[in-house]
């Protein structure tokens, strides 16, 4: 007569089963967390329109070239008044306009970014009065004219003043 075995445990006591039941329940966990992920996260880096995008571009790299052509430089300080930019060309100078527009553009988060209106105090020299630069993070700056005939960028860095700024130079 055989004898019923009194040592064997229940399933649930050994290691492999848990194991091999962990790997499929990891994987819907990750799957939800991915699925929660892109329904809640920001798509602002996506483009919709590559063809408009493309186009301009090129409008971009004629400003950028006219800054350039011009010989327009810019230092940007932050004061207790707000933001000084002073602009300067090489010779002769053009007429500065009465307004330039200063762009803080975040490189990854576009609810970040921030547009200053300066206004000429004369002789390329304008203040964006109660404005300040932004701390702890990397920005570009962009500056240009009203008619957007030329623009002058700086890289994506982090900023500290004084920024200087060359006409056709990233």
């Amino acid at each position: 007569m055989a004898r019923a075995r009194t040592d064997i445990q229940p399933w649930y006591r050994y290691l492999w089963p848990w194991l091999l039941i962990s790997i499929p329940a990891l994987a819907v966990v990750g799957s939800g967390i991915t699925l929660w992920l892109a329904l809640t996260s920001n798509n602002a880096l996506v483009v919709d329109d590559y063809y408009r995008e493309g186009r301009a571009i090129n409008r971009t790299i004629a400003r950028d070239q006219e800054a350039a052509r011009l010989g327009l430089r810019a230092r940007i300080e932050d004061s207790s008044e707000g933001l000084r930019l002073e602009l300067q060309a090489a010779a002769p100078p053009p007429e500065f306009p009465a307004t330039l527009r200063l762009r803080l553009v975040h490189p990854t988060d576009a609810e970040r970014d921030r547009d200053v209106t300066l206004r000429s105090l004369g002789q390329g020299r304008y203040l964006g009065a109660g404005e300040h630069l932004p701390s702890v993070s990397r920005w570009a700056v962009i500056v240009e004219d009203p008619g957007l005939r030329w623009r002058l960028m700086t890289g994506t860095e982090v900023l500290a003043a004084p920024i200087e700024i060359m006409g056709g130079t990233k």
